[in-house]
């Protein structure tokens, strides 16, 4: 061990709460460094002069007195929105509605086949868009929520369109 490490240690060996290993290895320690003897000799007397000071009584309301005066904290950090966040973030949760809505609306048309591939790919383009305007804002710190809500909103419009789709595609399968 180093004489830092035995140091740092010195207190809870004197109150006797090291475990046995660490016991053994500062002993063998302080066995040939007398600088630690020494610093150990010191600790002891502080620990034998504290002992011998009377405990002194709390008064009675002291804790009610300094608990009323303590502000409680906030658990969590501030967090204050900023207009063009909340703006990048209607913006893309607003272009993921259209999307579903031109979805449902070629869907309903006899051009549906036709055009379900290429809104398939126009989705995913507004996907990966979308996670690009996210890695955009999670390099600003204060748009790193706006980001997660914008991929949330994403994710839980496209998943029951992909479902959507594979139902009416099974659907067509099955009349064809």
């Amino acid at each position: 061990m180093r004489c830092f490490d035995v140091q740092v240690e010195l207190e809870t060996y004197v109150d006797g709460e090291l475990s046995p290993e660490r016991t053994a290895l500062l002993e063998r320690h302080l066995a040939g460094c007398e600088g630690c003897r020494a610093e150990l000799a010191r600790v002891r007397a502080v620990v034998a002069a504290l002992e011998t000071w009377p405990l002194v009584a709390e008064p009675a309301q002291l804790t009610a007195r300094v608990m009323a005066q303590v502000r409680p904290r906030p658990v969590l950090p501030a967090f204050r929105i900023q207009w063009s966040d909340l703006a990048i973030s209607l913006a893309g949760a607003s272009l993921v509605f259209v999307a579903a809505l031109l979805w449902r609306y070629l869907a309903a048309t006899d051009l549906a086949s036709l055009y379900r591939m290429q809104m398939s790919l126009r989705l995913e383009m507004l996907r990966l868009e979308g996670l690009l305007l996210v890695t955009q804002c999670l390099a600003r710190t204060g748009a790193a929520i706006w980001g997660l809500v914008l991929v949330g909103i994403v994710l839980v419009t496209a998943l029951p369109l992909a479902v959507w789709d594979l139902a009416v595609g099974r659907r067509e399968a099955l009349l064809a």
